[in-house]
């Protein structure tokens, strides 16, 4: 039997060294915008789990003190334009998160997305994979949902191949109110018990996000893809009952009236730019037409969750259930 012959010399060493790296350079490169936020980390998670690609995260900061090894992290802001040509050098795919509204400014929900578009059409990123959200074309009083729907029309205008994600109700947050509440025996519900609109877990919602950033071929693209639960959107009254059917215990229900929100909105605005936005979001829920259309969602990324599956994950990870 012969045997590969060794690679002895330097010029063999050489040749090896470099297919190595040729292999190297041939790997998708995935830039994630938005890295170091809530949802942008989970991103990240998924992401990393496919050897096949090259993880770049962007960050105003640079690399955090926990990076990992698996990616490569990059300076950037979406308020300078030239920071972002930098970051987007070499990018086949560009997945933004980002945002600014709850920190109390929307400059990069709108003048950084419009930079970020912008930097991507210079690049010829081959995919842009941006997070908006359900229905936003009928919320032009809500200020965050509607400088989603102007990001989508900018990404539409400027030729980039997209996909947009528009996710629902995030069930969790970075500060999980309900997980607060429901420690304490209750669930807070706005505007009444009765009114229907479309949730997603953050988990599943960054799952897709990376689904979306390595679809092969080009079906996936230029489309708008709803994501949300199996069987529908569901009331507050619903959502409590199911918390409580999952974790064995009866959750007091208190509302906060939809006129609570109305007289409030005026005074709030002169105030508080975010409070205002998130009054405006929840009256724009009474409208009953924040709902998603999973049939897209199920094509592209595989069964969505029912609701009872998300609640008992959800009630796991906030240690409310074993």
């Amino acid at each position: 039997m012969t045997q590969s012959p060794h690679p002895s010399t330097a010029s063999d060493k050489k040749a090896l060294a470099e297919t190595a790296s040729s292999g190297a350079a041939e790997k998708k490169k995935i830039l994630v915008v938005g890295a170091t936020g809530f949802l942008g980390a989970k991103i990240l998670r998924n992401l990393t789990l496919d050897t096949s690609i090259a993880v770049v995260a962007m960050s105003r900061k640079g690399a955090p003190s926990n990076e990992s090894t698996d990616i490569e992290w990059v300076r950037g802001d979406m308020m300078d334009p030239a920071s972002l040509d930098r970051a987007l050098q070499d990018v086949d795919v560009v997945v933004s998160s980002a945002n600014s509204y709850m920190k109390g400014s929307l400059d990069t929900d709108f003048q950084g997305n419009k930079n970020l578009i912008e930097a991507a059409a210079r690049a010829n990123v081959g995919r842009f994979v941006f997070l908006s959200i359900v229905s936003c074309e009928a919320a032009s009083a809500v200020p965050h949902f509607h400088a989603k729907k102007v990001a989508e029309d900018l990404i539409k205008a400027s030729g980039v191949p997209y996909v947009f994600v528009r996710a629902p109700t995030f069930l969790d947050q970075s500060t999980d109110f309900i997980a607060k509440g429901v420690k304490a025996g209750r669930f807070l519900a706005m505007g009444d018990k009765t009114t229907r609109w479309s949730y997603v877990l953050t988990d599943d919602l960054a799952s897709y996000l990376a689904k979306a950033a390595t679809f092969p071929g080009g079906e996936i693209n230029n489309q708008t893809i709803d994501v949300g639960w199996r069987d529908g959107p569901k009331s507050q009254q619903e959502i409590a009952d199911l918390v409580s059917e999952v974790i064995k215990k009866r959750l007091k229900v208190r509302v906060v009236p939809w006129l609570v929100f109305r007289l409030l909105a005026r005074p709030v605005k002169l105030f508080s730019e975010l409070g205002y936005d998130l009054i405006q979001m929840f009256l724009f829920f009474k409208k009953g037409v924040y709902v998603s259309n999973i049939s897209k969602q199920e094509h592209f990324f595989g069964p969505a969750p029912t609701p009872r599956d998300a609640i008992a994950r959800w009630a796991k990870s906030q240690q409310l259930i074993s």
